[in-house]
């Protein structure tokens, strides 16, 4: 699996949609995931950014979304399997801060800020 493809991977496994931030539709349904996609070689640390979108009165399901992956990446982080090794997915500080949208008020969105290290062949 390509370093792009184990990172798709990664947001897919939230049972949320995921999309690359820049294809998302312009009819796509929330809730979502966008992430950043940034790639290295061995050894270096990119820093991404996902975000977890809902649309309603309450925080509630956007806020444990966020909560799912943080646990889920642990203080220690979380690898993922890639071709030529692993990517080291760390939390980023701060982890998740809440947004809102100046268009729309009932968007509900987490932001969140990742490391991710490479640990692969190139």
């Amino acid at each position: 699996m390509t370093k792009q493809a184990a990172i798709q991977a990664f947001f897919e496994s939230f049972s949320l949609t995921a999309y690359e931030e820049n294809a998302v539709p312009v009819d796509a349904p929330l809730p979502y995931i966008t992430y950043q996609s940034a790639v290295d070689d061995f050894g270096d640390i990119v820093s991404i950014t996902a975000s977890v979108w809902y649309r309603g009165t309450s925080w509630t399901a956007c806020n444990a979304k966020a909560r799912e992956i943080g646990d889920y990446i642990t203080r220690g982080g979380v690898f993922l399997p890639c071709d030529g090794g692993a990517i080291w997915v760390k939390k980023g500080v701060p982890f998740s801060q809440t947004m809102s949208d100046d268009n729309d008020k009932m968007i509900k969105r987490n932001y969140l800020n990742l490391e991710l290290e490479f640990l692969t062949e190139n």
